[in-house]
């Protein structure tokens, strides 16, 4: 058989088991997201990572905006699953700061962050943007 041939069909190939890995990655996503959502509201933040590591996290909140719980999955490939992390559970998902996540990697302040950001937006927090929002806008854009 030509090599040619060959190596159009190992492509093929890895590119169906990429594919496989995908869905069971966006299923396990999914199944989180709909447990936690059965509990309360969920905030979710996220820190593409093209080439390097991506990170999204689930932050479970109660009626007050209080963090209950907290799943991550970070990671650079399809084998990436979510995870339960811990450091959040009683903070005020509208008062969380950049200074108050020191002990997290730096996707995972991002990530938390912007699920933060589009939490008080969607609550329809301030007009006017407060430092760590500046903040965040300039660490998603790169």
């Amino acid at each position: 058989m030509n090599p040619v041939i060959i190596l159009i069909i190992l492509g093929v190939i890895a590119w169906l088991v990429n594919c496989l890995f995908g869905l069971m990655q966006i299923k396990d996503f999914n199944k989180n997201y709909i447990e936690l959502r059965r509990i309360g509201k969920v905030a979710i933040g996220r820190k593409k990572g093209y080439i390097r590591a991506g990170t999204v996290v689930l932050i479970l909140i109660d009626e007050e905006g209080t963090v209950i719980s907290s799943r991550k999955m970070q990671g650079v490939s399809v084998f990436a699953r979510v995870k339960e992390f811990k450091g959040l559970e009683g903070m005020s998902l509208s008062n969380i700061t950049k200074e108050k996540l020191k002990g997290f990697n730096k996707l995972m302040r991002i990530a938390i962050l912007d699920a933060t950001k589009i939490y008080n937006t969607f609550k329809g927090g301030e007009d006017e943007k407060s430092h760590d929002e500046k903040e965040i806008d300039k660490q998603l854009v790169v």
